[in-house]
């Protein structure tokens, strides 16, 4: 009998692949699809870091808007002297105080005077340090409903009753209404009631009244946005205490005051028209609230330095930036970052009419 193969000598060849076919077609394979696999990643990498840059940049323009707002409305119906306060670090992030407005409806008040005002049987120490915390200092109590509309804001105790225009934990800016060349001191609210407030003071001073020389002493104290970097290794930058965004690696502040000519000369024409930025001849200022008149603040200038959630091992220009009068920080980290800076002009101070 002869086989169908003996018939056919091709049906042989047919019937498989060799040793040496299948090997080629394996590695085939296995080239394509390495090279299918190499461009997934690189693609989903794309998109990672697309995607951490597009929410830096969300949140940066975010919260700069909101910071950009209530600088221009700081001193809004409360007096100059208490519209602005800081913290000035070279090591560290910045802090600011802005005065808030929430709680104010401004009906027919024009005078731009509003605040509480410290009781006739309690008195403000000028000699008030940073760190100090005074407790239950008596208030007038015809003073701390701000507006004076009948009703306090905030709800401390969680009654259902709002007792106060302070809100625990949040800011506050106090300083002499009457002189403010004396300076301003800012800080938390540790309480706060119609009557009485705590407060702890985390930077300014008032300087040492005169009887002869300055003006009766005014004290007021009024609530306040405190924006500051409450987590080092996450960057939580929050507002009195609530979170609005992760990942800033840097919150810088300068303050801008003006001399009288109504122009800001940006270090041209004397450091002592600006705090907090390194002036062009190279010279570091630092903005101490104890030694400013708010009442000249004519400019706030800030930066946000924000980065991405994670580093990217082949990104080689993850350098830390620095601004004002931050010092530099040298080495690569292989973090993307992103930077915004505003400035600032305060309407309601300086600018006479604005209220």
């Amino acid at each position: 009998m002869i086989r169908d193969d003996a018939r056919d000598p091709g049906a042989r060849l047919r019937s498989g692949f060799t040793l040496i076919e299948l090997m080629l077609v394996v590695t085939m394979l296995s080239v394509v699809m390495y090279l299918t696999l190499d461009s997934l990643r690189s693609q989903q990498k794309t998109s990672i870091v697309t995607e951490q840059i597009v929410e830096v940049q969300n949140n940066v323009r975010a919260v700069s808007s909101l910071l950009e707002r209530e600088i221009r409305m700081a001193g809004f119906m409360v007096p100059e002297a208490v519209a602005v306060c800081g913290v000035d670090r070279t090591n560290a992030s910045d802090e600011i105080f802005l005065s808030e407005n929430e709680m104010i409806v401004p009906d027919d008040e024009r005078a731009g005077t509003l605040g509480a005002r410290i009781s006739s049987a309690a008195s403000w120490n000028a000699a008030t340090a940073v760190g100090a915390t005074v407790t239950a200092l008596a208030l007038d109590s015809t003073t701390t409903d701000l507006d004076g509309d009948g009703s306090y804001f905030y709800d401390n105790d969680g009654n259902g009753t709002p007792e106060a225009d302070f809100r625990v934990g949040g800011g506050f800016i106090l300083g002499d209404l009457a002189n403010p060349a004396r300076g301003t001191v800012c800080g938390t609210v540790g309480a706060a009631s119609s009557t009485q407030i705590t407060l702890t003071v985390l930077a300014g001073q008032l300087t040492a009244h005169s009887a002869t020389s300055d003006a009766p002493e005014e004290i007021v104290i009024v609530p306040a946005a405190r924006y500051a970097i409450a987590d080092v290794p996450t960057g939580r930058l929050e507002r009195n205490g609530d979170l609005l965004v992760k990942d800033v690696d840097d919150f810088q502040i300068s303050y801008f005051f003006d001399d009288g000519d109504g122009v800001i000369e940006n270090g041209t024409a004397g450091a002592e028209e600006e705090r907090g930025v390194v002036t062009a001849g190279g010279v570091t200022t630092t903005y101490d609230p104890s030694d400013e008149d708010n009442s000249e603040l004519a400019e706030v200038r800030f930066s946000i330095v924000l980065r991405a959630a994670s580093n990217d091992p082949n990104f080689d220009d993850g350098e830390f930036r620095n601004f004002e009068n931050r010092a530099a920080v040298a080495g690569n980290d292989n973090f993307r970052r992103r930077v915004l800076i505003g400035a600032v002009r305060p309407r309601n101070v300086v600018i006479d009419g604005s209220i």
